[in-house]
C-alpha cells in the first residue's frame, strides 16, 4: 500500500471517527432538542439576506451562524464508510 494510500485511508477514519461523534450526540432524545433549537437559531430555514433592510455585515453575520449548522447537519447525516 503506497504512502498516499495510508494517509488517505486515516484522513477517512478520522472523519468518520468525528460523524460517529455528531451521531452519537444528535440521535439521543436530548440531541434531538438541541439540534431544532440550533436549526431554528441558525436560520437554517431562513434566507441569509433581510430583504427589507440589506446589510452586508448582518447578513456575512447570519450565513457564519447558517454555516455552523449545516456542519452539524452534514456530520450527523454523512454515512460512514467503515473501511
Amino acid at each position: 500500500m503506497r504512502e498516499s494510500d495510508i494517509r488517505r485511508k486515516q484522513a477517512q477514519q478520522q472523519i468518520d471517527n468525528l460523524c460517529n461523534a455528531y451521531k452519537a450526540v444528535f440521535d439521543s432524545d436530548v440531541g434531538k432538542k438541541v439540534y431544532e433549537d440550533l436549526r431554528l437559531f441558525c436560520g437554517q430555514d431562513s434566507p441569509s439576506v433581510c430583504e427589507q433592510h440589506p446589510d452586508a455585515l448582518q447578513t456575512m453575520f447570519n450565513e457564519g451562524k447558517r454555516r455552523v449548522f449545516l456542519r452539524i447537519q452534514g456530520f450527523s447525516n454523512r454515512k460512514v464508510t467503515n473501511e
